[in-house]
């Protein structure tokens, strides 16, 4: 039998999105696997609406609080760590599938000691162009960079080993998991995956891209959405976060690189965009004062003002 799979979408306030992502699920050529919904505290009627629907696959998990990207897929691994299975695929609500994705990963994670397998994702409404095609992580940036982006799917149509998996879809061994811990809290939103990237890379697995593995992302449906300044201040913020958790002294050069750089974008921002400037100042100002996990997003808005 092939490995059992336990599928985690993270809804919040995207319900149309998560039952199309389902949908797309339910016609894989892919048998034993789950899907676990964890709902981050929707402000909507999102799990009635899911009432009118019959998944028989299907685990809805309720959180109390919006845990963010890490949290609230931290929910759905315990969840899975208790079916026991043997991998866990991390997989943003606003996707679409391939039939055949599923198999491709998995068969590629069961080669060697490949502890993630990422596919080629492409945009939702550009289905011959890449958003990420595996990756690689800058510790001089401070960040997780995505092979392809913008680039016609025929630039990338190779497999082949990287540093930097996007959360938006990652097959990850229960293994992995369990020797390198939940994705870390304190970031959020964005970034999450980079460290996890990071630490998977560090504890001694590989991470693998797998081309004819494909899915398609509606990509920034929900942040941006709900306020256009929140990539902004989470993105510097878990920069300068990642930059010291993990990069030892070379974060003096990481730090030196991201000041400067955002040092810049602070001076242009003040005669084209103050909104932004004040956000660059808050994200430095929670960096210095340990001030990580969620920022509330009135107060954000309040701050701005």
């Amino acid at each position: 039998m092939s490995p059992r799979v336990s599928i985690i979408l993270v809804n919040y306030n995207g319900w149309k999105d998560t039952v199309e992502c389902i949908n797309s699920l339910n016609q894989i050529n892919y048998s034993n696997y789950e899907i676990i919904v964890v709902d981050n505290a929707s402000v909507g009627d999102d799990l009635l609406q899911f009432q009118n629907y019959e998944f028989s696959n299907v685990t809805f998990i309720k959180s109390a609080e919006n845990l963010g990207f890490s949290g609230g897929n931290n929910l759905g691994i315990e969840c899975a760590l208790k079916s026991k299975s043997e991998y866990i695929l991390l997989l943003n609500n606003d996707t679409v599938v391939q039939p055949d994705f599923l198999n491709i990963m998995v068969s590629k994670a069961e080669e060697n000691s490949i502890g993630v397998v990422t596919p080629m994702i492409k945009y939702y409404d550009r289905k011959d162009t890449i958003w990420s095609a595996g990756g690689k992580i800058s510790k001089i940036r401070a960040s997780g960079f995505t092979y392809g982006f913008n680039k016609n799917e025929s630039e990338l149509n190779r497999d082949f080993y990287c540093t930097f998996a996007s959360g938006c879809c990652m097959l990850i061994k229960s293994e992995v998991i369990k020797n390198v811990g939940m994705l870390d809290t304190g970031y959020f939103l964005y970034l999450e995956d980079t460290d996890y990237s990071f630490r998977i890379i560090n504890a001694g697995y590989k991470i693998y891209y797998a081309a004819s593995s494909t899915i398609y992302h509606k990509v920034t449906s929900t942040t941006s959405r709900d306020n256009k300044l929140l990539p902004l201040y989470y993105s510097v913020r878990n920069r300068l976060y990642f930059a010291k958790k993990n990069l030892g002294w070379l974060s003096i050069f990481s730090l030196s690189y991201l000041a400067t750089a955002f040092l810049v974008k602070y001076l242009v921002y003040n005669f084209d965009n103050r909104e932004y400037k004040k956000v660059l100042i808050r994200a430095f100002s929670d960096f210095y004062n340990n001030k990580f996990g969620k920022t509330d997003i009135f107060e954000l808005k309040k701050t701005v003002k």
